[in-house]
């Protein structure tokens, strides 16, 4: 199985990169994992993620359930 492992910095990122986009910024809204050799949590392959928004990729179904305390607000 694939496997990312993006650090809070990462998800930060992301979010930033789609608040500055929803502004107008240029933006791709993606970092590149490319760690395959870290120690502990090494990326299976460089892998490019991606943000969208909720509207732009629930198009076509609700998002999956998720713990009520984990749900965003």
């Amino acid at each position: 199985m694939a496997q990312v492992y993006l650090s809070r910095r990462n998800l930060l990122t992301l979010l930033n990169k789609l608040d500055r986009s929803k502004r107008g910024d240029p933006s791709a809204c993606t970092i590149v994992k490319q760690d395959t050799v870290h120690p502990k949590y090494p990326c299976t392959h460089v892998t490019y993620v991606t943000a969208l928004e909720d509207e732009e990729y629930y198009t076509d179904r609700e998002p999956g359930g998720v713990l009520p305390k984990d749900e965003p607000v």
